[in-house]
């Protein structure tokens, strides 16, 4: 299986959603409480992500995709608290096609396009119960710093992780 990670375009729109949502649905169902999850309508996502796919100098979008299909999405650029530092915003893969490396695939990528632009550590935020996403960061190097949240709009504990680059 071929994967091509690429920038995203306004037109990867609806695929992005389709896989975010499919994320937010399946995957996360166990993790998110269920209000959290029926807020995130079809509405709510594209709102979501629609700027995502604009121009926007601080930070980028890159797709994964798999013959001719978006099947996971990253969104990458400086960190809010550390301008130092670069951030993983976020990392979706369709459940469909979980456990095929384009995860893996995705965040090697998005750390290599970061580690270019400059920053030699890059920070997080990860749901504190997502032990499947936890173990992907942990085997490209990244630590859990001890810092933890609870952001109002998902309403769980979510953990800071760090990778700093060997270079």
């Amino acid at each position: 299986m071929e994967i091509i990670i690429r920038n995203g375009i306004a037109t990867d729109l609806d695929a992005v959603v389709a896989t975010f949502r499919a994320c937010w649905l399946t995957s996360y169902r166990d993790l998110l409480p269920e209000d959290v999850r029926d807020a995130m309508t079809l509405d709510a996502a594209h709102a979501l992500w629609i700027s995502a796919l604009g121009p926007h100098p601080e930070r980028e979008t890159l797709v994964a995709v798999v013959e001719h299909s978006v099947v996971g999405v990253a969104r990458i650029g400086q960190d809010i608290q550390d301008p130092l530092r670069g951030h993983l915003f976020s990392l979706y893969v369709h459940p469909d096609l979980a456990g095929r490396g384009i995860g893996k695939s995705l965040l090697k990528n998005a750390i290599e396009r970061l580690h270019v632009k400059g920053f030699s550590e890059i920070t997080l935020w990860v749901f504190k119960s997502n032990s499947s996403a936890l173990g992907l960061y942990e085997k490209e190097g990244f630590a859990v710093t001890g810092i933890e949240r609870i952001d109002e709009r998902w309403k769980i504990p979510e953990i800071q992780m760090l990778q700093t680059s060997k270079g």
